[in-house]
């Protein structure tokens, strides 16, 4: 472990980063930003950029994506960034794709120094993290809607988001796929094909989900991404549960 900024290398995997599980953040994540990443993770806030090293050490930041926010954390986001506690973020807009399909990120940033301690950094950005509650998984999550406006010939005004697209998602890129050779590609085109411009049914979206090898969830219609996304949904939901038991048991005491 560095003891300060200045032994943090840099980490640098822009575009490439998949994060399946809590413990891949540290593969992506500089150390003084790893704590407060993984406390965002814990309570289902996207981050999607962090920067902490040696490179650029005069200031550490985490972003996360407003978009993915529920009501109550974006209040309490918008009250801070009203204070200048948390900015909106305008200096990595190439990091949003450059069509910005993904909304404004937050930041969560600190004035630092080469000299200054990793411990140090890392309590501050983590104090940062804990203006954040606990909410439901906004990502990785597909709605019939959703799935409806991504076929190509859906007149609509698309009104949904969703991170990632399903070009994404589904592992296609310009460089490794095109319509004609990749199974990825066949995949992802037999699952859009099944919206046909109309909201899927629910045996369209069990469908859609077998063809991605995704999972669809009968209880809420919708698609989740992988296993994790759907555990931590259910955490969620347990979560909530447990709440108001223990709500409903001081009352009636």
């Amino acid at each position: 472990m560095a003891e300060f900024l200045r032994d943090v290398k840099q980490i640098f995997l822009a575009g490439n980063a998949s994060v399946n599980c809590r413990q891949d953040l540290a593969k992506f994540v500089e150390e003084p930003c790893l704590a407060a990443c993984e406390d965002l993770y814990d309570k289902n806030i996207l981050t999607y950029w962090s920067s902490a090293n040696q490179r650029s050490p005069n200031y550490s930041f985490i972003l996360v994506r407003y978009k993915f926010l529920d009501a109550n954390n974006k209040s309490t986001v918008d009250a801070l960034v009203k204070n200048n506690i948390l900015q909106i973020d305008t200096a990595h807009e190439s990091w949003n794709g450059g069509t910005k399909q993904y909304g404004p990120g937050i930041c969560l940033g600190i004035k630092t120094d080469s000299d200054m301690r990793v411990a140090d950094i890392s309590q501050k950005l983590c104090e940062m993290a804990s203006y954040f509650d606990y909410q439901d998984i906004l990502y990785n999550i597909y709605t019939p809607k959703f799935l409806m406006e991504q076929f190509p010939f859906y007149r609509g005004d698309k009104t949904e988001y969703c991170f990632p697209n399903l070009e994404i998602a589904s592992g296609i890129t310009s460089e490794n796929c095109n319509a004609f050779n990749c199974p990825k590609q066949k995949k992802y085109n037999r699952a859009r094909f099944l919206s046909n411009g109309k909201m899927p049914t629910t045996v369209d979206m069990q469908r859609i989900a077998d063809i991605l090898g995704w999972i669809y969830n009968p209880s809420d219609g919708l698609i989740y991404k992988d296993p994790e996304t759907l555990r931590r949904h259910n955490n969620y939901l347990n979560w909530q549960n447990m709440r108001k038991i223990s709500f409903n048991n001081n009352n009636n005491r």
